[in-house]
């Protein structure tokens, strides 16, 4: 009696493993990060996009360029009540994110200048960044006024070399 539930065991166990188990364990895992960001009200990107544009009416502009960094999703928000685009890209594994938020230009009293720092991009238009946090948590914060809407891009400093470059660079992408 002992051997055949023994060797039963053993069998399910085997099944179990040639069956790709631990992938369906992995699949679990990354649904569980998707579900996560749905239940905050993140939807996709496009989606989130198409909100914006029905609540401003208008076409939305986004950047061209993104970091150089590999990003295993990307969600986006749009809050009514505070007039908020908010896009992030992330990369659940090695747990780092870059995030893109938009608000209407009748903020840009609170929001800009935010910063003495000010840096001119290709078109003219004055950006401002900062940085907040410290040493490896540390993020580059740069903002700017475009088409009628003020853009927030940031990003942990760490993660790419120049973030102040990478940053105006994909400011620049319009």
């Amino acid at each position: 009696m002992k051997k055949s539930v023994t060797l039963l065991f053993i069998f399910i166990g085997f099944f179990y493993y040639i069956s790709g188990g631990w992938q369906t364990v992995k699949a679990t895992q990354k649904m569980s990060i998707e579900k996560h960001y749905h239940e905050l009200g993140y939807k996709s990107v496009s989606n989130a996009i198409q909100e914006t544009e029905a609540y401003y009416k208008t076409n939305l502009v986004l950047p061209k360029k993104l970091p150089p960094l590999d990003f295993s999703h990307s969600f986006g928000r749009f809050s009514k009540e505070n007039e908020n685009l908010e896009i992030e890209y992330l990369n659940e594994k090695k747990h780092f994110n870059y995030i893109i938020n938009i608000f209407p230009a009748k903020y840009d009293n609170k929001l800009l200048p935010f910063s003495d720092t000010k840096i001119i991009l290709k078109d003219g238009t004055q950006a401002y960044y900062s940085t907040s946090g410290i040493d490896e948590k540390s993020i580059m914060i740069l903002k700017f006024k475009k088409n009628n809407l003020i853009y927030i891009l940031s990003i942990q400093e760490i993660l790419i070399d120049n973030p102040l470059s990478t940053l105006e660079e994909i400011a620049n992408s319009f």
